[in-house]
């Protein structure tokens, strides 16, 4: 009796940067492997409004619902505290033999602590970036920013969080 047996690798993503690529209406999205190693995900538009309908769905569930307190307006107040903290870092900058992938599924995964969004790659391999709850803030903020380097439509975008992202200073 043979038995195949599938051994996945998961690589974790340490860092990430966001751009927008107008040749290919997409956002890029070059990640930094913990090892070192670059990975290059091409985001569309369709998964990306997947992506913030999923994860600013999860915040609004997440967050605690305080009695007097409107939720959106909660929402809108954490988003800005997180966005005010964020320090800008050094980009991930992309080599020339970095793998390249045009995800066409991404599953995510929400708890108390913040998100994994799982990326398949090849060959048994799977790429994991995990953000807590600040961090995924920030990324949010970003992918917005890139919406709006693309001229993508906004609809998918919560009223709270767009409340949030247009008082910035």
């Amino acid at each position: 009796m043979e038995t195949n047996i599938i051994v996945k690798t998961v690589l974790l993503l340490s860092k990430v940067t966001l751009t927008y690529s107008e040749v290919e209406d997409r956002i890029l999205m070059s990640a930094k492997l913990d090892g070192g190693d670059v990975v290059v995900f091409w985001l569309t538009l369709r998964l990306c409004g997947r992506l913030v309908n999923e994860l600013t769905g999860y915040l609004e569930r997440s967050a605690s619902r305080p009695v007097y307190v409107d939720t959106g307006l909660l929402l809108t107040c954490h988003q800005r505290e997180v966005m005010w903290q964020h320090v800008p870092s050094e980009p991930v900058s992309l080599s020339k033999g970095a793998l390249q992938v045009l995800p066409v599924k991404v599953v995510l995964s929400c708890s108390s602590q913040g998100a994994v969004l799982l990326f398949y790659l090849r060959d048994g391999q799977d790429a994991q970036l995990h953000m807590n709850l600040q961090k995924l803030r920030q990324w949010l903020a970003i992918v917005h920013q890139q919406y709006k380097n693309a001229g993508w439509p906004m609809d998918v975008w919560p009223e709270w969080f767009i409340q949030a992202v247009s008082d910035r200073n």
